[in-house]
């Protein structure tokens, strides 16, 4: 299962752990973390996409980048990535693994919707949970939560994404209160239309949106460290998305949920 031998900082170098590291914004990640000089444990289904950016990123910046294949809706596979976070010393966690559907929640293959349920926010909290105990005995650590623009409003279409994200802004608001006085800070990164396989696989029509909708990975990842670098506690990437955030937040819900309604059956169409 796990190619990981914990060596609880061996290299000197800050060590960072990204779930869903294979693609998109958490392959992103593990691209600049490595370029920062962090020492990486990767974690992804697929092992073979793992193996190749740990021997790229090795060669590229010549840090140690350990491989972790797993199912984080699977609970055994889970337990085992939280005690690899558990045994090491990590200095940031981005819980990045996730996923969406897209269609009317009663059409729905419900038991895709509950894997849906345990990645976005079963994974997401346990592996929290399995970081925090170590980075506040140490007094230092960040943990990077990937939310979405999604969180601000429910979204028709979209039910059971937009209600978990919410959940994600929820949840990391939360604990970061509760360490207002540790130097270990949480960050909910909440990117718009962003160019990742997402897309693809929640059956979004992307042609139906607007060039200057989208960011790319590495963007939203430089606007994600950057504030966390300031102990910002949500982090909405690029202008466009911040207005609109601004905007829905002024709406009465039921106006927003109808325009996200709108906007969603376009999508699907």
């Amino acid at each position: 299962m796990t190619d990981t031998t914990t060596s609880k900082g061996s290299t000197g170098r800050r060590r960072a752990l990204v779930t869903g590291a294979s693609a998109g914004i958490g392959l992103a990640f593990a691209e600049r973390l490595a370029s920062d000089g962090f020492d990486l444990i990767v974690v992804a289904r697929s092992r073979d996409r793992l193996d190749a950016l740990a021997e790229r990123l090795a060669q590229q910046h010549g840090v140690r980048v350990e491989v972790l294949p797993a199912d984080l809706t699977d609970s055994l596979e889970r337990g085992l990535v939280e005690d690899v976070i558990a045994d090491n010393v990590l200095d940031l966690l981005v819980n990045n693994a996730g996923f969406g559907t897209m269609g009317r929640f009663a059409e729905s293959d419900v038991d895709e919707e509950e894997k849906e349920v345990m990645l976005n926010v079963v994974a997401l909290s346990r592996l929290t949970r399995a970081a925090l105990p170590g980075m506040i005995e140490r007094g230092r650590g960040g943990i990077i939560n990937v939310s979405s623009l999604a969180a601000f409003q429910a979204t028709p279409y979209n039910a059971t994404y937009a209600a978990t994200k919410a959940f994600v802004n929820s949840f990391t608001e939360a604990v970061f209160e509760e360490l207002r006085d540790s130097p270990v800070v949480l960050q909910a990164l909440c990117p718009g239309f962003t160019r990742t396989e997402f897309q693809d696989r929640a059956g979004i029509d992307v042609s139906r949106i607007p060039d200057m909708a989208w960011m790319e990975p590495a963007a939203v990842v430089d606007a994600s460290l950057a504030a966390l670098g300031r102990r910002e506690l949500i982090c909405i990437p690029g202008f466009s998305n911040r207005a609109l955030a601004a905007f829905t937040s002024t709406l009465p819900r039921s106006w927003a949920r109808r325009v996200a309604g709108v906007i969603g059956r376009r999508l699907l169409d």
